[in-house]
């Protein structure tokens, strides 16, 4: 072959190359425009709250506590169970009652049963007791409730009492441990405390902003600065995005009490990492936090959604009040995103999926795309997002 026949060739080949590399260019702004052209405003999330609300208050049960996961492909309610999901329920209905006084009898019933059922007394010390075991995240969760509820004052001596449980937890360094009753079975304490360790903080913090004790704020800034050091300042050796919605809320409230600049920073680059893991392509599943990368993260999971929505408007309001304009659009974006998958997931009067079931499904979320379960906190943390939206965001 003649050198100006090869030359002819190498010069339609880089053609060819140059013409697939502007198509595919084309096709991915054009499929990147299309997914994100998303309108999500105001009215549909105060919709899509209101109806949250009214599944989550219908569905306390007579005997006080709520409904933990329903099937309505059977019509069936799983007798299984889990404390903290329930206890993250309970605060939510405390706060909705310090909004709305009819709400505050099933506050009252739904109180009554934790106390008959799960608290428990070992001198100073209060304790949620289920199944044997005792976990740090439920007696963060269960003090969470009585700091939010409007019957604080009657309930201040448990309330301390669990609040000592968590300091009992608190090593010296900052570090928790999760359980004050150990299972009977091997488990990863890393892993429980990912969930535990900022669920903790920020009871801490909440009991602080309650009672005004300088000692519930000085524990929670040593455990924060432990695991700020341990899942920010470490965090390509320690990532796991469970943790990040939990210390957000926490470092969110220790940065506006004490207005340390690295509780922002810390903000920043945790939600930053989160980001990385929500769905801005496919249109089926917009605005969800998954990544089919990384299984160890768990499965697609709308409760999931639902807390790192809820982050997401705590870094966009530090964002906000530290005049970060590029973290305020791009968790702004990412709350939109957030807010239309997860009404993508609500069941409505319009969206019941087929079911024959509507009084058990209007208003809740369920799994997933797939999955047409549902379960409190799919719903709780779904309300918890919303509410804090509403709060930091006037022009969504």
């Amino acid at each position: 072959m003649s050198q100006s026949r090869i030359s002819d060739l190498k010069i339609l080949i880089v053609i060819i190359l140059i013409f697939i590399v502007i198509i595919s260019l084309f096709f991915v702004s054009f499929s990147s425009n299309e997914s994100n052209d998303v309108n999500v405003d105001k009215s549909d999330v105060e919709g899509s709250l209101d109806l949250a609300k009214k599944w989550l208050v219908s569905n306390l049960k007579d005997k006080g506590c709520f409904n933990y996961i329903y099937d309505p492909s059977t019509d069936q309610y799983s007798s299984s169970n889990n404390m903290i999901r329930q206890l993250m329920a309970s605060r939510v209905l405390a706060e909705l009652s310090q909004e709305n006084e009819t709400l505050q009898d099933l506050h009252q019933k739904n109180l009554d049963f934790m106390f008959d059922y799960w608290y428990k007394e070992d001198g100073d010390i209060g304790y949620i007791y289920y199944s044997s075991k005792s976990k740090l995240g439920a007696m963060a969760m269960a003090l969470r409730t009585l700091v939010y509820s409007p019957f604080f004052d009657e309930y201040w001596v448990e309330a301390e009492k669990l609040a000592n449980c968590i300091l009992y937890l608190q090593n010296e360094d900052g570090s928790f441990e999760p359980w004050y009753i150990e299972p009977g079975y091997s488990y990863d304490k890393d892993y429980l405390l990912t969930f535990y360790s900022g669920e903790a903080i920020l009871s801490l913090v909440d009991m602080y902003l309650k009672t005004n004790n300088g000692s519930y704020l000085d524990a929670a800034v040593l455990s924060q600065n432990y695991y700020v050091d341990k899942y920010v300042v470490h965090l390509e050796d320690n990532y796991y995005p469970a943790y990040v919605p939990w210390h957000t809320q926490s470092l969110n409230k220790l940065y506006k009490i004490t207005g340390d600049a690295s509780y922002a920073d810390a903000i920043f680059v945790l939600n930053d990492e989160l980001l990385k893991i929500q769905d801005t392509k496919n249109n089926e599943t917009l605005g969800r936090f998954y990544s089919s990368s990384h299984s160890e993260y768990g499965s697609p999971h709308s409760s999931s959604d639902g807390v790192y929505t809820e982050g997401v408007a705590y870094a966009y309001e530090i964002a906000d009040l530290v005049d970060d304009k590029y973290h305020k659009e791009k968790y702004r974006n990412s709350i939109i995103l957030g807010v239309h998958n997860l009404i993508s997931l609500q069941y409505n009067e319009s969206n019941t999926q087929g079911f024959s079931y509507p009084e058990s499904l209007i208003g809740s979320i369920r799994y997933n795309v797939d999955d047409y379960r549902i379960r409190v906190d799919t719903t709780q943390h779904t309300i918890d997002a919303y509410m804090k939206i509403l709060m930091v965001l006037d022009d969504i």
